[in-house]
């Protein structure tokens, strides 16, 4: 479905505003606000962290009418995915040489780290037994100026040891078995071009991956197969991804970042083909007097509403019709969004210190 034109909807300028205003929550917030879920039960998971890279965040569970803290967990980093049935959450862990080369598997009955294991995001769960993430890549030594492949896995030795199944030979998206923490290989990892996205089908046999330069590729849990695949960008001003998430009620893929042409793509899920991309910046054409408008977050309810959180604190929201309203929540980043079970708010989060809800017609 291509996004199609339709009047602007502009707080000060339409009959009504697309949205009413959002509110404040949980201003004790620490930028950057990494992840957003709800629990089955209602509460909500934060993840937040400094925008240090040596810095490690934190994991909040948020509970009542005004969303006060029930519980911490320090000593990990965004984002994360939460398991299907809410028991599992997948975070990331300590850094190695600087890198990505850990994740925290957190037990949420307990609220503790269960296990340690040398693996990196993107973390997507297929049941409560099994979840797909990415075996770390090698290490980058440059000679002679070009980059060559290292000789090292980029991984602690220590926590390579204590779980060795799971260091495949070659970097890979792998399928894990949390029983056994034993592995299968799914795709490869390129140097330089690691997958920085991941998101399952309905069905949970189809994985789509993207990375940061826009290579998006389909594959087959059950055996591998890859179905098919999009080239990287040649060039960074042609497109980046930060972002993506799949519209299961059409079957579109879409994928925001950043670019000069366009950063957001729009795809067909079952074939790869591109059905549509846009500028972010040109459909909101001065909405805001703020820095330029780039996607860094994307998510879909179950029922085809799209929502795009910006750098500038627009959120733009796309129907299941291809129709799209813009408006602001704020004036910084929001880099997670979370829709509440019955569907009718979400919740922003991101560079501010504090959380934004926004009520939302029901599902």
């Amino acid at each position: 479905m291509r996004l199609i034109d339709c009047v602007e909807l502009l707080p000060k300028l339409a009959p009504a505003p697309p949205r009413a205003a959002s509110t404040v929550l949980a201003k004790d917030t620490v930028p950057y606000v990494e992840f957003l879920a709800f629990e089955p039960r209602g509460t909500l998971l934060v993840i937040e962290a400094p925008n240090v890279a040596k810095q490690l965040g934190r994991l909040l569970r948020r509970g009542g009418p005004r969303f006060e803290v029930e519980a911490e967990l320090p000593g990990l980093r965004g984002p994360g995915a939460l398991s299907p049935g809410g028991r599992w959450l997948l975070t990331g862990g300590e850094l190695f040489s600087g890198q990505a080369a850990s994740c925290q598997l957190i037990d949420l009955h307990t609220f503790q780290v269960a296990h340690t294991l040398p693996l990196m995001r993107p973390f997507v769960w297929i049941d409560e037994e099994h979840f797909i993430a990415q075996s770390p890549n090698w290490t980058i030594a440059v000679g002679d100026g070009a980059v060559t492949r290292g000789e090292k896995r980029r991984v602690d030795p220590a926590l390579a040891t204590a779980v060795p199944s799971l260091v495949t030979p070659e970097p890979s998206m792998v399928r894990v078995s949390l029983s056994s923490l034993d592995c299968q290989p799914l795709l490869p990892s390129l140097l330089l071009d690691e997958e920085t996205c991941a998101v399952l089908s309905p069905d949970q046999d189809l994985l789509y991956t993207a990375t940061s330069f826009s290579r998006v590729s389909a594959v087959r849990v059950s055996d591998g197969q890859l179905l098919w695949q999009r080239p990287p960008s040649r060039l960074v001003t042609e497109g980046t991804v930060y972002a993506m998430a799949l519209d299961s009620s059409t079957n579109r893929l879409v994928t925001v970042g950043n670019g000069v042409d366009h950063d957001t793509l729009v795809l067909d899920a079952k074939s790869g083909d591109e059905l549509s991309r846009h500028s972010l910046e040109k459909l909101t054409r001065g909405m805001t007097t703020g820095p330029s408008t780039r996607g860094d977050t994307l998510h879909f309810r179950e029922d085809g509403l799209g929502v795009i959180g910006t750098n500038n604190g627009l959120v733009i929201e796309i129907g299941t019709d291809g129709r799209w309203c813009a408006f602001k929540a704020g004036t910084r980043s929001h880099r997670a969004i979370a829709f509440s079970p019955d569907g009718t708010t979400m919740m922003l989060g991101g560079a501010e210190k504090n959380l934004r809800v926004v009520p939302l017609t029901a599902r």
